[in-house]
């Protein structure tokens, strides 16, 4: 990976911050960068590997959202919620999914006022093509930790994340 801006010179310019501002966290500020960078770093050869697909990052986990439900179906609210979108994104979403053929709405079959986005083997086989790349990016994204590092890592950013 390679970052705009070196740690070492991100350090050097928070120290004059520092100085300047001598209530800023620098500590806090420098894990807050590095985080982002390495998020942004890592997503965005993500959206070019998904780009070369004609995927989005946002379609590629709807994609995943709708696969790994039961029968490959999903509400579009239930999409919004697991997205972290709004009804009206979902919808977009729902529309460009429908219109490459990788899903199709049909009627609830329990409540007709309520429409299900089903998953079509287009869309099963576009995430079978998909995935070994997206999961070779995230590989190679962490590959700089150990197995303890990683699991470590993952269980204090779960802290945060649930601390914000």
């Amino acid at each position: 990976m390679v970052f705009s801006l070196s740690a070492t010179e991100l350090e050097a310019t928070l120290g004059v911050l520092a100085v300047k501002m001598p209530s800023m966290n620098v500590q806090l500020v420098m894990l807050s960068r590095l985080v982002r960078l390495v998020n942004t770093t890592i997503q965005s050869e993500l959206n070019e590997r998904l780009r070369k697909h004609h995927l989005s990052e946002s379609l590629w986990h709807a994609l995943l959202a709708i696969y790994a439900r039961p029968n490959h179906e999903i509400l579009p609210s239930e999409l919004s919620s697991i997205l972290n979108l709004t009804r009206t994104s979902a919808t977009r979403l729902s529309d460009v999914l429908v219109l490459n053929g990788w899903a199709t709405r049909t009627t609830h079959p329990f409540d007709r006022r309520k429409i299900t986005l089903k998953l079509t083997k287009a869309g099963e086989n576009l995430i079978q093509l998909v995935s070994p790349e997206t999961n070779e990016v995230r590989r190679r994204g962490w590959s700089a930790l150990s197995e303890p590092e990683y699991e470590q890592l993952q269980q204090l950013l779960t802290k945060l994340l649930t601390a914000v």
